[in-house]
């Protein structure tokens, strides 16, 4: 674990408890979350925002929360808007454990590119998977007449 990600991960329910203030204060559709579930999504967004090897799985529960919210009717437009105030809590907290870490060179800059890489990844991923879930199912007209074609048979 880089220290970066130490420093973060030792305030994770401060943070936890900030980020659900921020989503509930900006996005009214999302005031009920609970803490346990938006810990999760920290973990998981931090995975990201530190170039962790497991980041493809991370990025896969995003597209899975972004199908959930779809499935459960919530807005594309109200689920950005809640990661994106996560997003700007998480981008602070790393900016600040990152100056206390490197000071203002290149292995902050390199950090903080990575953040905000981060964030466009992980919104992109979640709304990925609500445009998924939000497509009507494509059926065929001709389905009845392939599952039971002695229904129409000459006997």
């Amino acid at each position: 674990m880089n220290p970066v990600t130490e420093l973060l991960a030792e305030r994770l329910d401060e943070i936890t408890a900030e980020i659900v203030g921020e989503i509930a204060g900006r996005v009214p559709a999302y005031t009920g979350l609970s803490a346990a579930m938006i810990l999760t999504l920290v973990r998981d967004a931090l995975t990201v925002y530190t170039g962790a090897q497991d980041r493809g799985a991370a990025l896969d529960h995003f597209r899975r929360l972004g199908a959930h919210e779809a499935r459960a009717g919530q807005d594309v437009r109200h689920l950005e808007s809640a990661l994106r105030s996560g997003a700007r809590v998480l981008i602070r907290r790393t900016a600040n454990a990152a100056a206390r870490v490197h000071p203002p060179n290149t292995e902050f800059i390199a950090v903080m590119e990575s953040a905000f890489s981060a964030e466009d990844q992980i919104i992109e991923a979640a709304v990925d998977g609500h445009h998924r879930a939000a497509r009507p199912r494509n059926r065929s007209r001709l389905y009845p007449l392939v599952a039971s074609p002695h229904r129409y048979s000459a006997n």
